[in-house]
């Protein structure tokens, strides 16, 4: 990853700070973007993926401050913990603004910088947009607006990857299993060992782990992989 350029929303913290992190210790240059980002640092700019026009402002940054990009990571994503029957109409909107539209926004944005650098794309899914998160006595609803959007992102990934193949760009996604993050800090103690327990593996993944996979999809080493949907779930998945 020398020298490349590399692009990461929802950069901030969590799953997104270490795919930057990992990014940037094998020697590319990452901008990271965020909404909780102020933009006094260059390489860390505010941006709010559910808005058309901060992704232009953000191509326009990126040109000026540090070239023609190289990856782009469609990492932010937000939840709402709700059922189908209770989920409001603008939560649902918005976790599918950020979550679906973001990512097909993104690779549109950035398209024309792949395509002359032979780029690569990686979104991140999840397999609860592959299966639903175990119910029962301690757990709390799940989210049909985070499911939904995930699901589209799994098939955002395979249209990209079909059509931007002849342009030189792959698409992948990663599909984190349960990951000690932001995102599962307000489940039940119950709630979540529901989830670990629902992998052979049996224990929530450590973020480098998920890391090292997003890394694989972005370098040289995976040049002949695209349009791959690859859970890292300790077996989640397998088992489901």
């Amino acid at each position: 990853m020398d020298g490349k350029l590399a692009l990461v929303t929802g950069a901030a913290g969590g799953i997104g700070s270490c795919f930057a992190d990992r990014l940037a210790e094998q020697g590319a240059r990452v901008v990271r973007a965020d909404l909780v980002f102020d933009g006094t640092d260059r390489a860390r700019v505010h941006h709010d993926v559910a808005d058309p026009a901060s992704w232009d402002r953000l191509r326009d940054h990126v040109h000026e401050h540090f070239g023609t990009l190289e990856l782009l990571v469609n990492n932010a994503g937000i939840s709402a913990r709700a059922d189908l029957l209770t989920t409001a109409d603008d939560d649902f909107a918005r976790v599918l603004a950020v979550n679906a539209f973001g990512p097909w926004r993104g690779i549109k944005t950035f398209a024309d910088d792949l395509a002359a650098t032979r780029g690569a794309v990686v979104n991140v899914g999840s397999i609860y947009g592959v299966t639903t998160p175990p119910g029962g006595e301690g757990t709390v609803p799940s989210s049909v607006a985070y499911q939904m959007s995930k699901a589209a992102v799994h098939q955002l990934t395979k249209v990209a990857a079909v059509e931007l193949a002849p342009r030189g760009i792959r698409v992948n996604a990663v599909l984190p299993g349960v990951f000690r993050t932001p995102l599962l800090e307000n489940l039940p103690p119950a709630a979540l060992r529901a989830r670990v327990d629902g992998a052979p593996m049996a224990r929530s993944g450590e973020l480098g782990e998920l890391a090292a996979v997003l890394a694989f999809l972005a370098g040289p080493e995976s040049s002949f992989v695209t349009g791959a949907l690859v859970p890292v779930d300790g077996g989640y998945l397998a088992a489901s």
